[in-house]
């Protein structure tokens, strides 16, 4: 049973939400999303180089795809793959819509795989601020608040994985 949790009551410590957006099905407390971004599939290192928009954000079809919705806050992640760009959190946003199916945008240049080009999936709109510094993988992993995340025990998850309400206030201290 997933269960999307009302946005009123929101607490913060200091900047960011405290306060769960979601639960999991395996009662996990949601407190952002975590957008992943595979340079097998687009090219997200030429992406962040030319300053290209990220305004949307194609997702895994999942009963997770149910639980974001607009004003949630969220990450984007890159994954290994790409030797001009670190595995680790490149961006920090918020979902501006629900999600919807689409085939994203298939004439486009940073398309890697073929394959994915026209693949119908659940795609989101999201604002996502490109951070002077990327919080690599290392430093997760290094952070006791974080070593734990979903994305560094299950790397393999599917988009979106999840940060606890506790580990979204440890990426922030981390960024600020």
């Amino acid at each position: 049973l997933e269960e999307v949790l009302p946005p009123q009551g929101l607490t913060r410590s200091g900047d960011c939400m405290t306060d769960a957006i979601a639960r999991l099905r395996d009662g996990t407390e949601v407190g952002a999303w975590l957008l992943k971004a595979r340079p097998s599939i687009w090219d997200i290192g030429t992406a962040l180089g030319e300053g290209v928009e990220l305004d949307w954000w194609r997702l895994a079809p999942s009963y997770r795809v149910d639980l974001v919705h607009a004003g949630h806050p969220c990450a984007m992640w890159v994954t290994r793959g790409d030797a001009r760009v670190a595995s680790g959190v490149w961006a920090i946003g918020e979902v501006t819509g629900e999600p919807v199916p689409d085939v994203g945008d298939p004439e486009g240049p940073l398309w890697v795989e073929e394959g994915a080009r026209r693949q119908l999936r659940p795609r989101v709109p999201v604002h996502l601020e490109v951070l002077e510094s990327p919080v690599r993988r290392e430093e997760l992993s290094a952070d006791p608040r974080l070593r734990r995340s979903e994305i560094l025990r299950v790397p393999r998850i599917g988009n979106p994985a999840a940060f606890t309400s506790g580990e979204w206030a440890a990426l922030i201290d981390l960024v600020d």
